[in-house]
This record gives C-alpha cells, structure tokens and sequence, in this order.
C-alpha cells in the first residue's frame, strides 16, 4: 500500500470540478449557465431554483474534496505519516451511500482510494516501532 491517497483524492476533485465547469451538461446541468445569468448571478443558489442549488453544491463539493485532498497529501508527504484508518473508513462509507442511492456515481473513483486508505493504515500499525 502505497501513501497515494491525497494525490488521488485531489485528482478525483480536480476531475469533478474540471467537468461541473467545462462540461454541466454531462452531469445533467445543462444549460445551467444561462440560468445562473438569468437569475443574477448573486444569490441565485436557493432551493426553489433546485438545478442551481444542486450546482452550486456539486462545485462546492469538488472544492472541499481537494482541500481535504491537499491536508491528506501534507499528511502523507510532508508528516511522513499514513493517513489514519478511520479516514478510509469514512471514505468508504460516504462513497458506498452515494453509490446506493446513485450507481451512475463518480464515487466509484472513491472506493479504490478508500481501500487503500484502510490497507495501508492496518499495514502500517502491523508494523513495529
């Protein structure tokens, strides 16, 4: 198991939002642009206008998965450390209800990196010191 998890994590983030912004339409935000213009750009993200709020939190997620990417990457490469299991564990678990309730999901990118997370930190507490 290798210390891959921040990196990978941070790509997975960089992905999502790379295809919120180039490409909504794929994520069934079509047009959404045009809407966030119309509706003056400045508190526009409410829940009576759900396809701009579901936007706006689509963006916002992919911006707090690299930012919790980038702290598990220092973790894993500036501390030196292995991420702590419950960190795959919460990882898997947010991947695997996400996959529940939807399996067109790009948190199957996630389980992979969640896996590894939990294998590497049992791995590292096999260790002796």
């Amino acid at each position: 198991m290798q210390k891959i998890s921040g990196l990978a994590i941070m790509a997975i983030a960089l992905l999502h939002s790379l295809i919120g912004l180039i490409a909504p339409g794929l994520i069934g935000f079509e047009g959404i642009w045009q809407d966030i213009a119309a509706s003056g750009v400045f508190d526009a993200a409410k829940p009576q206008t759900l396809s701009l709020w579901g936007y706006y939190w689509f963006l916002l997620a992919g911006i707090f998965l690299m930012l919790c990417g980038g702290l598990c990457y220092w973790v894993e490469h500036r501390l030196d450390h292995i991420l702590p299991a419950f960190v795959g564990w919460g990882l898997l678990a947010i991947a695997l209800f996400g996959i529940g309730l939807d399996l067109d999901t790009g948190l199957w990118l996630v389980l992979p990196v969640a896996i590894n997370t939990v294998l590497a930190s049992r791995a590292s507490a096999a260790l002796p010191d």
